[in-house]
């Protein structure tokens, strides 16, 4: 689970911000919590974090902060090439040409703190600590000099000394030092068989992120094999209101070459297609099997069935409305959420969506125990009204007079009692009392 991170230096955010999963308040509903045991004794931790705040606040930037820095670290980076930081374009001498990322996580009933600093070309410092009794023990850390000199101090969680695997780290170390700047050592050692580097990358590559173009992966190929999902997928539709009383996928056999030709998909590319015999296809969204007998091309149709009028009638997904579109983006992160636990970030969760159906989907996300936990960007100022959400769980973000992102927690306010119902809090969000809001400016052209 996620407890802390922090973020430097990308994109619109400049000076570091700070997000925690730490609860403020201490007599806070046990359903928004899970407890931590840690060998400092139990924590507790929430489920689902909200972040708030007018467009071009820096919402998507901070989401994408944390996609950057999952992507450098579950995937395999290019011996000299540079580290692609995108960072932010302001005028801050104070900040430097370093970006840097920051997790603190609880993970295989240990708590970690990894981070990494990087600039254009090399990363600078790097470090993985686990949580002791009285403060966080270094696992390994790693300093490049103004000089480009770099080091790396191992522990003894890598190994005794003179063992194998305590000479193969130092082994890796020299590497690293030598041409693999732009790499991680984490990244290095998951690879070379360290079991704690490879639960921590692990970790990270089980973060999932959805922004609002992502789409389900395979989600036809799930309806077929996965008689459960469908049943599931089919009664929250139901419940949500769509219209639509069941879904689910079929394959049907297609003349290939004229359907593709109907798409508008280039001839070279059609015929390295048609010269596939086996496996899976996808092709501008529309998913195709070859039969493995044969290898004829199967087209793997969503079917959407409504009843209109006392009769039921088939829709695909392109002809549903964006709002359920969306849910189908949405609904398959309920299923399964007792299973092992994961980190999901959605950016922008109420785009094309009522607030009702926000708020049942953020609700039942927590309906259940489990460790899993969602941390989301918003616009719709009724989330506020803290009747699904608490002040713990909200953070405002927007940006100030610099044009860098900063992040302010609601919990820092003191709602006096005439701020104690949702409606009100929804107004004095409005006016302005909590920042993050739009200034919309007179207009001068006339």
């Amino acid at each position: 689970m996620l407890l802390k991170y922090i973020v430097k230096n990308y994109k619109s955010i400049a000076h570091p911000i700070e997000y925690s999963m730490f609860p403020t308040t201490q007599n806070l509903d046990h359903k928004y919590l899970v407890t931590l045991h840690t060998v400092q004794g139990p924590w507790k931790i929430l489920r689902r974090g909200a972040l708030l705040g007018p467009n071009a606040s820096g919402k998507s930037n901070f989401i994408q902060s944390l996609d950057f820095a999952r992507d450098y670290i579950v995937e395999a980076q290019k011996s000299g090439t540079r580290t692609g930081i995108p960072q932010f374009k302001g005028d801050f001498s104070d900040i430097g040409k370093n970006s840097t990322f920051q997790f603190m996580f609880y993970h295989n009933e240990n708590v970690y703190e990894y981070g990494f600093t990087l600039d254009d070309f090399r990363v600078k410092e790097e470090w993985l600590m686990i949580l002791g009794k009285t403060t966080f023990l270094p696992i390994f850390q790693r300093l490049t000099t103004n000089e480009d000199v770099t080091s790396i101090e191992l522990s003894h969680y890598l190994g005794r000394k003179n063992s194998r695997k305590r000479r193969l780290a130092e082994l890796l170390k020299e590497t690293i030092k030598k041409n693999q700047r732009n790499q991680l050592f984490l990244y290095k050692l998951s690879e070379n068989g360290f079991s704690i580097a490879e639960s921590i990358v692990e970790w990270f590559y089980n973060i999932q992120i959805i922004f609002p173009s992502s789409k389900v992966h395979m989600l036809e190929m799930r309806l077929m094999q996965n008689e459960h999902f469908a049943r599931f997928l089919s009664s929250k539709l139901v419940n949500y209101d769509t219209g639509i009383n069941k879904i689910f996928a079929q394959a049907k056999k297609v003349q290939l070459n004229k359907l593709l030709i109907d798409m508008d998909i280039p001839q070279e590319i059609i015929d390295d297609i048609l010269q596939k015999r086996e496996g899976l296809v996808n092709i501008n969204g529309r998913l195709f099997i070859f039969n493995e007998e044969n290898g004829e091309p199967m087209l793997c149709e969503m079917i959407l069935e409504h009843s209109l009028a006392g009769k039921t009638f088939s829709f695909h997904k392109d002809e549903e409305s964006d709002g359920t579109q969306r849910l189908l983006d949405l609904l398959p992160i309920l299923f399964g959420l007792t299973a092992k636990s994961s980190v999901f970030f959605i950016d922008e969760i109420d785009r094309c969506l009522h607030t009702k159906l926000t708020k049942t989907f953020i609700n039942d996300f927590i309906a259940k125990e489990h460790r899993n936990q969602l941390i989301f960007t918003a616009h719709d100022v009724n989330l506020i009204s803290l009747e699904d959400l608490t002040q713990d769980e909200i953070w405002f973000i927007e940006k100030n007079h610099s044009g860098e992102s900063y992040l302010k927690p609601f919990s820092d306010y003191v709602l006096s009692p005439d701020t104690v119902d949702g409606y009100s809090n929804i107004k004095s969000y409005l006016a302005g009392r909590f920042g993050a809001v739009p200034v919309i400016k007179g207009d001068y052209s006339r």
